[in-house]
Formats: C-alpha cells, structure tokens, sequence
C-alpha cells in the first residue's frame, strides 16, 4: 500500500507545483495583455442587449464569425450588393466593437471606394454619408475616447468633403452645410448657452420644475419625451403644433436648447465647450462647413496622443490641423442667403493669424522640410487673398513676415502691388487677346458676384483688381491695341454683369439689380452705348 500512495503522493506534489507555475505565468500573462492592450479588459460603455449578448454568448468565436462576415462584405463588393454590405458592416462592429482598425477601414472604403462607382452626386453623397456615421454614430458610441477613430474620421471630413478631387465635392459640401444648419438653427454660434442647456429628461424635468411641460406632451398625444425628441429632430423645429402652448407656458426657450444640445453630443458627438474652446483659440471657425468639423477631430485625437511613442499620429493631427486652418482661411466662411436659400462658401479672413501660428508652431516642433514648403505656400496664398479682400495693411505685414525667412529667397521682396498683381497676373502678359479678357471678365463678374450676397468690401476689391489687371495689359499692348487690345472698360463692365445676371439664379439677379449703387457709381457702367474696337 506504501509502494502505491508514494507515486500518488508526488504525482500530487507535482500537479500542485505545475498549477502554482501555471498561474503564475497565466497572471504574468494577463497583466502583459492589459498593459499592451491586446484584449479587452474593460465593460463596453453604452453598449446595447444585442452587443453585450454576442460579446459574452460567442467568446473566442466572435472573431471567426467576424472574419467570416469580413470576406462575405468583400464579396459582396465586388459583386455591387452595397447595401447588403452595409448591414454585414453593421454586424461586423457589433460582434467586434473594440476592433477600430476595421471600422476605420469599412468607413472609408463606403467613403471613397464605394462612393464613387455611383454617378448621382446624391448616391455619392449618401454612401460618404454612410462611412462618416459608421465612425460617429457606431464605433465611437462604443470607443469614446479612441483617438484613432477621431483621426480617421478627421479626414474624412479634411479630405472627401473639404477638397474638390471628388467632382460632387461642392454637394458634399451643400449638404453637409444643410445638416449644420438645421442642428444648429437660430443658436448657432451661442455655445456656452447650449453649454447650461439640460442634458438629459431628468435634468429638463429638474430645470422646469413642476411646468406644465409633460402635460402639454401628453395633450399632443406623445407617449414620452422620446417620441417628441424624434419629432424634433425629422422636423429640425420644434413640431408647429405644440410651440404655442410651449410659448404660453413660458419654456420654448429651454425645451429648444435642451433638444438642441442632446442633438448636437448625442448624434454628432460634438461638445459645445470643445467648440467654444476651438473658437477662443483659432479664431470664428464656422462650424457648418467640414474644415472647422476636421479641426474639431484632429484636435480631440491630439489632446489623447501624448507619449513619445504617438509621435507619428500627433504629427498626422498637427498636419489635419494646418491643412485644415489652412483650407478654412481659403473657403471656410458660409455666406447663406436665408430668403433665397442660397448657400456660398468663402474664404474666412479672420483666421489668418491662426493658420500662420499654426504652421510655425509645426514647422518648429517637427522641422520638417515639406512643412516649410508648405508653409511658404501659405503665405503666397494668404498675402493674396487678404489683398483681394481689400485687407492691404494685414496684407503687407504677413509680406513683411514672409520676408524674414532666408528659405524663400527673394521670393517677397517685391513691393506689395506689384507682388499681388505678378501672382495674380504671371501669365497675363503671355496670354492672348481673348485670354486676357476673359481673366479681367473673371474679376469683374466676381465683383458684381459679390454684391448680389452682400459682400460690398469684398466687390469692390474684386472690382479694383480687375481694373488693375486691365490697365496692366493695355500698358504691355501699347502700340498693338488695335490688334491685341481689349475692348474699352465701360462695355467690359457691361458685358460681365449682363453675363453674371444670366448664370446666377433668378432670385439673385433680381438681388443684385436691387443692390446695385446708385449712378455714377463706379459698379455703373456710364450709360450710352460703346462701340466694339476695331481689329485688324
């Protein structure tokens, strides 16, 4: 019997010594998988019945039926069934919601690569649509706080809506500009009032007290405050039928700016301290256009990305963030004629300084070279565009800036007319006849353009340019006029705005016809008629 207990015994001994090595290695192991982030450690935040079953219920096999779903979506690609694909996309984040890498990828493929075998700008639209909500309606509801979908989704924003390589860039933009202004409505701009606004029911009911406000909702046949948030939202007011008694009762005020807030975080995840925070520190970002909504991103992914280690993906925000500013200072202003309906983008002079800290503070921290060439770009740009818009005193001290960098040479040495109009006019000299009157035409059709969306300052720097082109060619033509010379400047100004009220929208010609300036002003061409120049 002692023969026999003896092996038990070590055998015992030793499958104790080989469960305590085992557990040791095992925490060893887990604590190696929580530091590098390997596994999911942590509950889902917000994560609904369905999520939270298949995360617990499938385990290890939530990544095969993942992958499974993955090839299926790529051949559904291939084959055109979109929207099955959509649904697949769907279910993809669902079974792996921390798997961002995926998401980012399904986003912008639906962005870009899908987007563009349709040819309706509004089947384009809705598929870059559809990549923009995956990233902030889906995955960030269950990774909040991942920098790398604010990266991802940052580009979008910079890339397929804010630059022109996609043809139905300018849709994108309309549409997205319809969005804004509908989420926005009268409040736009007043941030740190959305900021009080009550965040949720509890806090409503708690802010209006014992208000007849639930009474009213339930006499309009709402079910709930839900259902009247939906209401809200399809309408983007609030329903007709209930805003007199709302009125009456004295909380139109609150109920919006409660409606509107939760809109806002809740659906396109933007906090108003975050957009008040961007305002006070870059100057009036327009929050309807997509540049202000990648500055937004790439400054939420910078503020998580600290460590050395994220040095690369800082520098890709810092890159967003310049490009973006950048972009914003050309094209990030929205003139929207509320009577008309008419939506138009314009350049955003007032961020010129920010942009230009912008790309020194880049230039510095990272000493790129392409940075530096980027920046002297810039400062061409911008020289330009603040003189355009009659901004001659900002003009010449960004000129006198740009100077001070030995890298551009004599590049801005010139005086700052003459810089203006040789950037404005380089191949105006070698052009031909019909060339140089179209460019000059340009100018002036831009003018009374101008005008019509009660931009003065800005047509009347449009108008300047366009005689300072002019008399720049007649002057290089002199002698050969007769030949080369363009037709005199009162009948070019009637021919550009003849032609300007035909292309713009009957609402607007009739706009500017109405802002015109009285006579003898110099948008007036002098009446009589002239004759055409003889050409030999």
């Amino acid at each position: 019997m002692k023969n026999f207990a003896r092996p038990i015994l070590g055998f015992v001994i030793a499958f104790a010594l080989l469960g305590l090595s085992l557990s040791v290695v095992q925490s060893r192991m887990n604590a190696i998988r929580y530091t590098e982030q390997l596994t999911d450690t942590d509950p889902l935040e917000n994560a609904p019945p369905l999520v939270a079953f298949t995360s617990v219920a499938l385990g290890g096999f939530r990544g095969l039926v993942a992958d499974w779903l993955w090839l299926r979506s790529s051949k559904m690609q291939d084959e055109g069934n979109y929207f099955e694909m959509v649904q697949l996309a769907d279910w993809i984040v669902k079974l792996q919601p921390r798997f961002t890498g995926s998401h980012a990828f399904l986003a912008w493929n639906m962005a870009y690569n899908v987007s563009v075998t349709f040819t309706s700008f509004e089947d384009r639209w809705r598929w870059v649509k559809r990549g923009i909500e995956l990233i902030r309606d889906e995955a960030l509801e269950f990774n909040p706080g991942d920098p790398e979908l604010f990266r991802q989704l940052g580009w979008i924003y910079q890339h397929k809506l804010g630059k022109d390589l996609d043809d139905a860039n300018r849709y994108y933009k309309t549409e997205f500009a319809k969005e804004m202004i509908r989420l926005f409505a009268d409040y736009y701009g007043q941030w740190e009032l959305l900021q009080k606004a009550p965040a949720n029911e509890a806090k409503l009911r708690a802010a209006l007290g014992d208000n007849e406000f639930w009474n009213i909702l339930a006499k309009h046949g709402y079910k709930d405050f839900a259902e009247f948030e939906k209401r809200f939202r399809d309408l983007a007011v609030i329903p007709p039928e209930i805003l007199p008694d709302l009125k009456k009762a004295g909380v139109e005020k609150t109920v919006e700016l409660c409606l509107r807030y939760r809109w806002m975080t809740m659906k396109y995840r933007l906090e108003p301290t975050w957009l008040h925070k961007l305002n006070v520190k870059y100057g009036d970002l327009d929050w309807r256009l997509p540049e202000a909504h990648a500055i937004y991103w790439a400054e939420r992914g910078k503020d998580k990305w600290t460590e050395d280690k994220d040095t690369f993906k800082r520098l890709s925000c810092d890159r967003m963030l310049f490009q973006s500013l950048s972009a914003a200072f050309e094209t990030g202003r929205l003139v929207y004629l509320k009577d008309i309906q008419h939506l138009e983008m314009t350049p955003n002079i007032s961020l010129v300084d920010a942009v230009n800290k912008s790309y020194m503070d880049s230039w510095d921290a990272y000493d790129e070279n392409t940075i530096g060439g980027a920046y002297g770009n810039f400062l061409v740009d911008a020289i330009v565009t603040l003189y355009k818009f009659g901004q001659k005193k900002k003009a010449a001290e960004m000129q006198a800036h740009a100077r001070t960098y030995k890298r551009y040479g004599t590049r801005f040495s010139p005086n700052l007319d003459d810089f203006v109009l040789k950037e404005l006019a380089e191949d105006m000299e070698q052009a031909s006849q019909p060339t140089a009157q179209g460019t000059v035409q340009s100018y002036l059709m831009n003018a009374y353009y101008q005008l019509a969306i009660d931009e003065d300052e800005v047509a009347e720097s449009y108008l300047t340019i366009a005689k300072q082109l002019y008399d720049r060619y007649q002057k290089f033509v002199a002698g050969t006029e007769r030949r080369r010379g363009l037709p005199p400047w009162g009948q070019m100004q009637i021919t550009s705005l003849e032609t300007t009220k035909q292309r713009i929208p009957v609402p607007m010609a009739k706009r500017l016809e109405e802002r015109m300036p009285r006579a003898k002003e110099k948008f007036i061409p002098e009446a009589g008629e002239i004759a055409a120049p003889v050409v030999q």
